[in-house]
C-alpha cells in the first residue's frame, strides 16, 4: 500500500478505508500516484470513500485548512468583477477575501495553477488555498454572482429610492432585442439614470467603463459630477440597452457610432443624443439631454444685464444684418439664438432656421436639420432657403467660408441673419471672418453686432455667505481696493448643503460681451482686422467685456470671484 500515493494511506488511517476495499483498485491506484484527479475520479467511481472524506485528505496531505461550506462568506463585488463565472466554474475556485497580503481562495484541487496564478498577479498578493468539495465550492460562485447580478436593482436604488421610473417612455421605440431575463432590471436601470439626470437638470450623462466597475457622471451646471457605480459585467447589458433605444447596432462594438433617442419623463420631452466610441475597457457612452421646452426663453430671463440687453434687442428689432453670438461649445448659444427669435413675431415675418441637430422643435418656425451624408450641409442648405422667400435665418453655425460668405450675401440683400462661431471674444469673431476669407468691407457692412457669452455657475441661495475678499483678488478682477472697502462692498459664495450636493453652486448664468458694430469699429476693421485693435476700439466706445460683466455679478452675488477668474482666464 505504501507504494500508492500518501492520500489513499491518510484515507486508510484517518477515515476507516480498509485495505481489503482497495484491492479491486490495485492497478488504477498504481498509475495515479502523482495524479490526485485521477485517483479521487477511480475512488469515487468504485465507492471506496466520499467525495467529502478524500478532500480532506488532500487537505491534510497537502496541509491546507478544509471546509465543508461557505454559507457565511460575504460576496465581495471586486471578485465577481474580476473572474468571469464560466472561468470560474469551469476550474471550480473562487476567492474568499484579502488581507493585506494574502488572498484566500476556496478550491478543490490543490494541483490548479493558473487561475491561482493569474489571482496573484492581478491582485499582487500571496494566495492560501483553502480545500473543499465540489457542490460547496460552486453553491459558493452561483451565490456570488447571484448577489451580483441582484446589485444591477441595486444600483437604481443608489440613484433615488424614494422615484419612480415606470412613467419615463420611449417615444417610437424600437422592439427590444435584449434577453428577456435581463430586460426588466436593466430597463429599470437605465431608466432610473435618465430620470435623475433630468431631476438634476444635467446636461450630459457620460457612462465609463473602468477595469472593475462601471463609473456614472452627470454633468451639472457645467461640471461633471460622479452619482453612482455599478457592477462592470452589468456594463455591456446597460451599453446594449441604451444602444437599442437609440437605434443602434449592438453588434457592432469596435467603431464610434451616434443615434438618438426620444423620451418622456414626467409628462416632459427630452431628446437624448447618444454617442458611444470603444475603449480598451468597453464602450464608453455619452448621452446629451436635451430637454424640449414648449415655449422659448425670452431674453431678459438669460441673466443679460441692462446696459447689454437694450442694445441687443435693438439689433434683433434690425429688418437686416448679421447678428453672430460666439463662446465654446456648451456656453448656451443656442438658447440665445433662440430667445432672440422669440422677439420677433413669427406670425408676420417667415422664420427658418438650418441646425445641426434641431435642439427645440417648435411651431411657427421652419426648421431645417442639416445631414452631411447626403449633401444638405449648411452651406446647401442656405442656399435652398433663400429661394423659400424668408424674412429671418437662423444658421446654427458658420463652419466654413461658403456658408459664411452666403450668410453675408443674404444680409446685404435685406435679410436678418442670426448665426454663431467658435472664438474666445466678440472682437475675435471679426478675427476669425476675415481669417477664413471674408472682405474686411464685407464685414463691416454686414454685421451688426457680436455677442460673446460664457456660463458661469450660480451661488446657492440656500448656503450663499458673504466674505471680505483678500485684495489680490480685488486686484486680479481689476477692483480698486480703496473704493471696494470704502464703499463696504463684499463678496459671496456658498458653504456648500445638500440642495446643491455641498458644491455651493446651483444653476448657471451668463456672462455677455457685445460689440456693436458703429462707425468706429467699421472704420477699424477695414484699417486693421487684429483682435487686439478692434477690442481697444470697442473699449472706448464702452464696451463692457466679458471679465467686467462678470465682475458685476459678482457684486451682485451672483456668482463667486473663482468662477469669474476662471471662465475669462484667457
Amino acid at each position: 500500500m505504501y507504494t500508492y500515493h500518501p492520500v489513499v494511506e491518510i484515507l486508510v488511517k484517518s477515515f476507516g478505508t480498509t485495505p481489503q476495499s482497495l484491492e479491486p483498485l490495485h492497478e488504477q491506484l498504481l498509475a495515479y500516484r502523482e495524479n490526485t484527479q485521477g485517483l479521487k475520479e477511480a475512488m469515487l467511481k468504485h465507492k471506496v470513500t466520499d467525495e467529502s472524506e478524500f478532500q480532506q485528505a488532500l487537505a491534510a496531505y497537502y496541509e491546507l485548512e478544509y471546509r465543508d461550506n461557505f454559507n457565511d462568506v460575504p460576496v465581495v463585488r471586486e471578485f465577481t468583477e474580476f473572474i468571469p463565472i464560466r472561468y470560474a466554474k469551469k476550474n471550480i475556485f473562487f476567492p474568499l477575501k484579502k488581507t493585506r497580503n494574502t488572498l484566500e481562495v476556496a478550491i478543490t484541487n490543490p494541483e490548479l495553477s493558473q487561475p491561482l496564478d493569474d489571482l496573484a498577479r492581478h491582485f499582487k498578493c500571496h494566495i492560501q488555498s483553502v480545500i473543499s468539495h465540489k457542490q460547496a465550492v460552486l453553491d459558493l460562485i452561483n451565490r456570488a454572482y447571484d448577489e451580483s447580478s441582484a446589485s444591477t436593482e441595486d444600483a437604481v436604488d443608489l440613484l433615488d429610492s424614494e422615484e419612480t421610473y415606470e412613467n419615463i417612455l420611449a417615444v417610437e421605440e424600437p422592439e427590444d432585442l435584449l434577453d428577456a431575463t435581463d430586460e426588466e432590471p436593466i430597463k429599470r436601470l437605465v431608466n432610473s439614470l435618465l430620470w435623475q439626470a433630468a431631476k438634476e437638470e444635467a446636461s450630459d450623462v457620460h457612462i465609463d467603463p473602468t477595469p472593475r466597475e462601471t463609473i456614472v457622471r452627470y454633468r451639472i451646471d457645467g461640471v461633471l459630477q460622479q452619482v453612482t457605480v455599478f457592477p462592470r459585467q452589468v456594463h455591456v447589458t446597460v451599453v446594449n440597452r441604451i444602444k437599442v433605444m437609440s437605434r443602434l447596432d449592438i453588434a457592432q462594438k469596435g467603431l464610434p457610432q451616434d443615434g438618438r433617442s426620444m423620451v418622456l419623463i414626467a409628462g416632459r420631452k427630452i431628446d437624448i443624443r447618444v454617442s458611444t466610441v470603444p475603449t480598451v475597457h468597453g464602450e464608453k457612452i455619452v448621452m446629451r439631454l436635451l430637454f424640449q421646452e414648449e415655449k422659448l426663453m425670452q431674453l431678459r430671463h438669460l441673466g443679460l444685464a441692462k446696459y447689454i440687453l437694450q442694445p441687443y434687442q435693438n439689433m434683433v428689432n434690425s429688418s437686416g444684418g448679421i447678428i453672430l453670438v460666439t463662446g465654446p461649445t456648451g456656453s448656451g448659444k443656442t438658447t440665445t439664438l433662440y430667445a432672440s427669435l422669440a422677439e420677433i413675431d413669427n406670425e408676420a415675418r417667415n422664420i427658418i432656421t438650418i441646425e445641426d441637430p434641431v435642439e427645440y422643435k417648435l411651431s411657427g418656425y421652419s426648421q431645417i436639420e442639416v445631414k452631411p451624408k447626403v449633401g444638405l450641409t449648411f452651406a446647401n442648405a442656405l442656399r435652398s432657403v433663400l429661394r423659400q422667400d424668408p424674412d429671418v435665418i437662423m444658421v446654427g453655425e458658420m463652419r466654413d467660408t461658403e456658408t459664411a460668405q452666403i450668410a453675408i450675401q443674404s444680409a446685404l440683400t435685406g435679410h436678418l441673419v442670426f448665426s454663431t462661431v467658435h472664438t474666445n471674444s466678440a472682437p475675435a469673431t471679426i478675427t476669425r471672418l476675415i481669417d477664413m476669407g471674408i472682405e474686411p468691407f464685407l464685414v463691416s457692412s454686414s454685421i451688426i453686432g457680436v455677442l460673446a457669452q460664457r456660463l458661469v455657475r450660480r451661488i446657492c441661495p440656500d448656503c450663499r455667505k458673504s466674505y471680505q475678499p483678500h485684495p489680490e483678488q480685488l486686484r486680479e478682477l481689476g477692483i480698486k481696493e480703496v473704493s471696494f472697502r470704502k464703499l463696504d462692498r463684499r463678496f459671496f459664495r456658498g458653504d456648500g448643503c445638500d440642495n446643491c450636493r455641498q458644491t455651493g453652486y446651483r444653476g448657471r448664468i451668463g456672462i455677455h460681451e457685445l460689440l456693436v458694430m458703429s462707425e468706429g469699429v467699421k472704420n477699424t476693421i477695414l484699417e486693421s482686422s487684429d483682435s487686439d485693435t478692434i477690442r481697444k476700439q470697442g473699449l472706448k466706445e464702452k464696451m463692457i467685456t466679458l471679465r467686467r460683466d462678470g465682475v458685476n455679478k459678482i457684486l451682485h452675488g451672483l456668482t463667486t470671484a473663482e468662477e469669474i477668474l476662471t471662465i475669462t482666464s484667457e
